[in-house]
């Protein structure tokens, strides 16, 4: 019995051991499978890598580039033509105006005269993008003796003027949920005061906005035009007995005009005139007071019953002795 089952024993462990040595060999045998192809990919990469390198281009790195920003830009121009007529010129520049879509913000003219020309001054708005083109055909309407084109670059301030005024809509929305949502008085008092202020702040940053806008959309064109030849307008001519009349009556009126002009330019003089005049005056009445108080001398008692003094009876007496001989 002890003899069967040493047996056993003996039989299960090289059964045991015929097991172990299978397993080992069954996994050296899969490790040599899989070390053949890994070893041919191994050798076979690098050179796909070299083709590669040299067919395909390098890659990037890193996210793209962003795409370029916006920029607001304001273009001013500035024209000096010389023409034959000006102010026919200046209604051709209208005119091109109107045809790009623009305007005219405004327009001066100076007749001239007799030693100055006459010259005719217009500022134009048109769209930016046909500032060019514009700017070709007024050079046509005659000679260009100045001309000149400045870009001033906005962004900033349109980026500003814009986080502002976002910032301030934000605060004009919390404020007014404020005041739907309070109770004190006091304090919807004083969120309508904050309220109003923003407000007005908001609607100056929305005015400066639109106008920046308007400048960035639309260019200006600052021309002037100024005539070949110097003198004024041809002078009126009359003609006939009603043309005689008015021009009677615009010498009249001329003449008026120009006596009028010397009053006022005599109008200080006669001031000071008349005050000389009137300390001269003055002085001469004041001389003439004094002069009888000292020639006039000492005098005689009057008489208080005849009202005469004694220098007058004895006038008399002398008198009546001198007539005296004369009746006889």
């Amino acid at each position: 019995m002890n003899r069967v089952s040493r047996l056993n024993r003996n039989w299960l462990a090289m059964a045991m051991a015929g097991i172990a040595v299978l397993s080992v060999l069954t996994a050296c045998s899969a490790s040599q499978r899989d070390s053949g192809p890994a070893e041919s990919r191994m050798t076979s990469a690098p050179a796909a890598g070299m083709e590669d390198s040299v067919a395909a281009p390098a890659p990037e790195f890193g996210p793209p580039p962003p795409p370029n920003e916006k920029r607001d830009v304001v273009k001013t121009a500035s024209m000096t033509i010389t023409v034959t007529n000006a102010s026919e010129a200046a209604d051709k520049a209208a005119v091109l105006a109107e045809d790009a879509d623009g305007r005219v913000d405004s327009r001066s003219e100076d007749a001239g005269s007799g030693s100055g020309r006459a010259s005719t001054s217009v500022v134009l708005r048109v769209p930016v993008a046909k500032l060019d083109g514009v700017v070709r055909d007024l050079k046509a309407l005659g000679t260009v003796k100045t001309a000149e084109t400045t870009s001033e670059d906005v962004t900033a301030q349109r980026v500003d003027l814009d986080a502002r005024i976002k910032a301030l809509q934000t605060s004009v929305d919390r404020l007014l949920a404020i005041m739907r949502d309070a109770k004190d008085p006091d304090a919807l008092i004083k969120a309508e005061d904050a309220l109003s202020e923003r407000q007005a702040d908001l609607d100056s940053l929305r005015a400066q906005r639109e106008t920046l806008g308007d400048q960035i959309d639309y260019s200006t064109i600052n021309v002037s035009f100024i005539a070949e030849q110097i003198g004024g307008p041809a002078p009126q001519e009359y003609k006939g007995f009603t043309g005689q009349i008015e021009r009677g009556w615009d010498a009249l009126v001329s003449v008026v005009g120009n006596l009028v002009l010397l009053f006022g330019l005599l109008l200080p003089w006669l001031g000071a005139l008349a005050v000389a005049c009137g300390l001269g005056y003055g002085i001469v009445r004041l001389a003439k007071a004094r002069r009888p108080a000292a020639a006039a001398g000492p005098q005689n008692d009057d008489d208080p019953r005849t009202g005469r003094g004694s220098s007058d009876e004895a006038d008399e007496q002398s008198g009546g002795a001198a007539d005296a001989p004369l009746e006889q």
